[in-house]
């Protein structure tokens, strides 16, 4: 299948090629700003889809809006109008609006539903994703970059409310289209993106702020929240290369070392110790921080009794097979490097660690 891209070197045209990159029997012919239209009439004769992107909306003159947006728009349409190509277009929110940019794209809009059957027209929302240019018209993007960048931002109205739309979503809904498939949602001539996500800009300050000061730490945000997880993408998108890596503190004794690695607010703690042969660590119960340990490394046997009847139970654990062995609360239990070389354990515990609360009840286990 040979497909043209229009906008291809810009911000939804450099995600959507990627994506594109990744499926079999896909040729792309690419059209940006540098391209004379010659180079789509010369090869309009073999493309099976076109994906019209290119658009203008930050121009140093009025009229570029319309050569950029309905002009060329119509220029791609005459070409094609008798030869049935399908045609997706990137049109916004905005072609409902008086202004320029708004009345370019609408021109463009009805010209296509005037002249073609086999067409898709998706009215944007704010996108925001890795690859927009910062200080141009996506506020995500400015904000991702001045903040992991240490500049200046500013905000009028914290609680100026946006509807946002990720990159990656985009891309998927146009490659489903690609595929024959039918949009997530259409009104009319139109279709749209989702999930959409509704949120202010103070919203997205402060978890931009909070993104960044966790990653000088082993805190990670909430990604289990699918704006969240998208957010911390991008912004991490836009941080410098040498702020990606932290030191982990490792505390070392004479039984190995132990090393937090990731602290979370909602799902509690990783961590990973480093433990000699016959070297017992534990020999304590929790009543409510449960545990898992996984043996990653080595051989170790896990041992469990209850402090209300002294029921025992063990798990003996190596290497050749990975094991998840959730520790129940009220039970004492240790774990005991029975190999001939180092265990590594990975533990996942439930909350984070207080000192000042920290339910953890030493008792060695009896004989």
């Amino acid at each position: 299948m040979k497909i043209l891209v229009t906008g291809s070197n810009g911000f939804i045209g450099k995600n959507l090629i990627s994506h594109l990159r990744e499926l079999e029997d896909i040729e792309i012919v690419t059209f940006d700003k540098e391209d004379n239209f010659d180079k789509i009439i010369n090869n309009i004769d073999d493309i099976d889809f076109i994906f019209h992107l290119a658009g203008v909306n930050r121009p140093t003159d009025v009229k570029e809006f319309y050569e950029g947006n309905s002009d060329l728009t119509k220029k791609l349409v005459d070409l094609i109008k008798d030869r049935n190509i399908p045609l997706l277009v990137t049109s916004s929110i905005q072609a409902m609006k008086d202004n320029d940019y708004g009345k370019s794209k609408k021109i463009a809009e009805d010209y296509i539903i005037n002249n073609l059957d086999n067409y898709f027209i998706y009215r944007l929302h704010n996108v925001f994703g890795k690859w927009c240019r910062p200080n141009y018209n996506s506020v995500i993007a400015t904000f991702c970059y001045n903040i992991s960048h240490d500049l200046e931002i500013k905000v009028d109205n914290p609680a100026t409310e946006l509807e946002l739309i990720y990159i990656d979503d985009i891309c998927e809904e146009f490659i489903k289209i690609l595929n024959g498939k039918k949009p997530d949602e259409q009104i009319d001539n139109y279709c749209y993106i989702n999930p959409r996500y509704r949120v202010t800009l103070g919203y997205i300050v402060d978890k931009l702020n909070e993104f960044k000061e966790e990653m000088t730490s082993i805190y990670i945000p909430n990604t289990g929240n699918d704006f969240i997880k998208k957010l911390f993408a991008t912004y991490v998108s836009y941080m410098e290369f040498n702020k990606l890596s932290i030191t982990a503190v490792k505390n070392v004794d004479e039984r190995g070392a132990f090393v937090e690695l990731v602290r979370t607010n909602e799902s509690g703690q990783f961590s990973i110790s480093f433990s000699k042969p016959g070297i017992v660590r534990g020999n304590h119960y929790h009543h409510t921080k449960m545990e898992r340990f996984i043996v990653i490394k080595g051989k170790a046997r896990i041992n469990l009794e209850s402090i209300v009847n002294d029921e025992k139970y063990s798990f003996e654990v190596d290497d050749s097979e990975i094991k998840i062995v959730t520790i129940p609360v009220g039970y004492t239990h240790n774990i005991e490097n029975i190999g001939d070389g180092e265990m590594i354990l990975a533990i996942w515990t439930n909350e984070l660690f207080d000192k000042e609360h920290p339910d953890t009840y030493y008792r060695k286990l009896k004989k």
